[in-house]
């Protein structure tokens, strides 16, 4: 994350519609079509380094932003493990971007 967010009402009703309709309401990765609600708006840049520049922005699907090459991705392996959105062998089909 960059280190300082927008207010969330910004980031919800501003910046993540943009960002998807930017991207054409598909996850940038797999091309998968996404609703408003089931995408993930991922920063390409994270961290220190990272901002909150549209185009430091991308739509992902959950499955393509749990398997990004990310540490801090880390904490939705677990929860998307469990509900069947990668296999137990994701470790082959984690991606650098």
């Amino acid at each position: 994350m960059p280190k300082k967010r927008p207010p969330r009402e910004v980031w919800l009703s501003n910046i993540r519609p943009i960002i998807w309709e930017r991207d054409q309401r598909r996850c940038v990765r797999c091309r998968t079509s996404l609703t408003l609600q089931e995408c993930h708006i991922d920063h390409i840049q994270s961290g220190k380094l990272g901002s909150n520049a549209l185009s430091n922005l991308r739509t992902l699907c959950r499955r393509c932003h749990v398997l990004r090459a990310d540490v801090k991705h880390r904490g939705m392996i677990a929860s998307a493990l469990n509900d069947g959105i990668i296999p137990p062998n994701w470790r082959e089909l984690v991606w650098e971007g």
